[in-house]
């Protein structure tokens, strides 16, 4: 890619997130504002110098100042102090009011990308590591925000600094401004070589920073299995590996940003001191004053700043943009499962749950369900059984709409819930999956988000109904016990349980629970069934089993294998005439087949 498109893909990613900025733009056009006088003053600073050198310690023949030698001292004294101070206090309103817009872009920004990920279909998070989109929402962002913000404020003053220092510099001296300004072709083609290799190589960084941090995250996730295994040391090894390289990566980039500097900073010196030896041939020659000489190397004193600047803020446009490009990897993913427009909200009280016809394939191309057709209806407690991967799973995700079947229906009181507005079908069920999802807040705070208008007589209602009250009372501070990340400290089953009372909190119609009673005891089994009987009164229970236990408590008993729905009745029924239903009874140790 040229360098011409490199720009141009800047650009283009610049206004990609320019309604980023519509919203601030009142600040940002005060900080632009609080930039361009500061520009001004900066303009303005060596000249109290020249007037001094001019008027007053080598006045030109011809020349008359326009005051006494005292009080023009003292008025070019005045000067510089006030366009010195000037340019301080503009930089520190405009530093603080830039960094409130950046802050504020920061916080759109990932707000954005936040829920743009809760919206995004599992087949995309299945495709997507969890720590390289951690590493785009907390990393990436605010490279980008720096980009936006920072370096595109920076480059425009800079700019306008740099082409107000020329229209004087000519203005006062052509030939010598030739002289300033031919090192600006080389500096361009170093800053356009070098830009283009820092933007490639702050790409490659990042990717191998996702990597880490997902291979972290789920290290640290799962650091019991690694300890059980014996496998900590080789784990570490793996980390090793993956550190060297993204450490690697990145000083690459540094190398290349350091080179960078190192070539613009070369460069203006030999300008500078070029200019310094054209000019004094000059005044020597007495085609330029003291004073005009002085004014010169000043300004091109000062172009090493906004040059370098430039120089220096083009490796974070080249940084943001990289960034920018992989945040639009995500926001350019399509959200597949929405609401129709105008669609009516679901049944507040349905009757009946059905699967028409259905066949489901993920992305990968295995089909799961195949020809799925059953109905569960109001006032069953309804178990799905099957062995592991026959879809049980996948079933309950297209009842809640996670995903759409590739071909039937699945229908709410004979209505296609494609049909029908996505939240209000997602409140009518509520979920307890297999894989526990808690938090690291407290276990009221785990609750409420099932209910957050729940007092605590519904908390504890809900806790005592999925027999987690043995163990919550052993807490000492009880509903307000803070949990470890996900959760941890508490046992697999206990986690269940507060899942499960949290999904009985909810209060909804139709209740999807997933292996209910496992690592309960005796008691504890029998409150959850009563709890689950009890909920069918008025909705509908499914239970999806991977163990046969139980079996006999549900009032029938859906039975998948390889996504296809093999019989349907009381357990007993099954056990009677279904052959491949006992077969996989006795594969069991503790089959109910006899």
């Amino acid at each position: 890619m040229s360098w011409v498109d490199k720009r141009l893909q800047s650009v283009a990613v610049f206004r990609r997130f320019l309604p980023h900025l519509r919203e601030h733009r009142r600040d940002y056009l005060i900080v632009f504002a609080l930039s361009m006088l500061g520009v001004g003053l900066e303009l303005l600073r060596p000249w109290p110098l020249k007037w001094l050198m001019d008027w007053v310690f080598v006045p030109q023949e011809g020349v008359e100042p326009p005051l006494e030698p005292v009080p023009l001292i003292w008025v070019c004294v005045g000067a510089a102090l006030l366009f010195g101070v000037g340019n301080a206090v503009t930089t520190y309103f405009a530093t603080l009011r830039k960094a409130l817009v950046g802050h504020a872009v920061t916080r759109s920004l990932r707000y954005r990308l936040f829920e743009h990920l809760t919206e995004l279909p599992l087949s995309f998070h299945a495709k997507n590591k969890s720590g390289d989109i951690l590493v785009r929402l907390m990393g990436d962002v605010p490279m980008l925000r720096t980009m936006l913000v920072d370096s595109t404020l920076q480059l425009a003053s800079r700019t306008l600094l740099i082409t107000g220092m020329l229209a004087i510099m000519v203005w006062k001296d052509p030939l010598l401004t030739l002289v300033v300004f031919s090192v600006v072709p080389f500096l361009l083609l170093v800053v356009r070589m070098l830009s283009k290799r820092i933007s490639v190589a702050v790409q490659k960084q990042r990717k191998k920073e996702g990597k880490l941090a997902d291979f972290l995250h789920e290290a640290v996730a799962g650091v019991a299995v690694i300890q059980a295994l014996g496998r900590s040391r080789e784990t570490v090894r793996r980390f090793a590996r993956g550190n060297r390289r993204s450490i690697r990566a990145g000083l690459k980039a540094t190398r290349l940003t350091a080179g960078l500097a190192l070539s613009v900073e070369s460069l203006l010196t030999c300008v500078f001191v070029t200019t310094l030896a054209y000019g004094s041939f000059r005044v020597f020659s007495g085609e330029l004053t003291i004073g005009e000489l002085t004014v010169f190397l000043s300004y091109t004193r000062n172009l090493l700043k906004p040059i370098r600047s430039a120089a220096r803020h083009s490796d974070k446009v080249a940084r943001g943009t990289a960034c920018g490009e992989r945040i639009l990897e995500i926001l350019d993913a399509e959200v597949k499962i929405v609401s129709k427009p105008d669609a009516p909200p679901a049944p507040e009280s349905p009757s009946e749950l059905r699967f028409d016809g259905v066949q489901f394939a993920y992305d990968s191309g295995k089909t799961v369900l195949r020809d799925f057709d059953v109905s569960f209806r109001r006032g069953e407690v309804v178990g799905v059984f099957g062995r592991s991967g026959a879809g049980k799973s996948t079933m309950a995700s297209l009842a809640v709409r996670l995903v759409d079947p590739n071909k039937g229906s699945v229908r709410l009181d004979d209505r296609d819930i494609r049909d029908l507005d996505l939240q209000s079908l997602r409140d009518r069920f509520g979920l307890c999956m297999q894989e526990t999802i808690l938090f690291g807040e407290s276990v009221r705070e785990n609750l409420l988000l099932a209910d957050p208008d729940a007092d605590d007589e519904r908390l504890l209602a809900a806790v005592s109904a999925a027999a987690a009250d043995g163990f919550l009372a052993e807490m000492e501070e009880g509903l307000d016990t803070v949990l470890d990340t996900a959760g941890g400290g508490l046992s697999g089953g206990q986690r269940r349980r507060l899942s499960l009372a949290r999904t009985l909190l909810r209060g909804a119609p139709i209740l999807v629970v997933d292996e209910p009673f496992a690592g309960l005891d005796r008691e504890a089994v029998n409150r959850v069934r009563d709890t689950l009987v009890a909920a069918a009164q008025e909705g509908m229970v499914l239970v999806i089993c991977h163990e046969p236990e139980h079996l006999e408590v549900f009032d029938r008993v859906v039975f998948l294998h390889e996504g296809r729905i093999v019989d349907d009745g009381p357990h007993e029924e099954l056990v009677r005439r279904c052959e491949s239903y006992r077969e996989v009874l006795g594969h069991r140790p503790r089959g109910l087949a006899s």
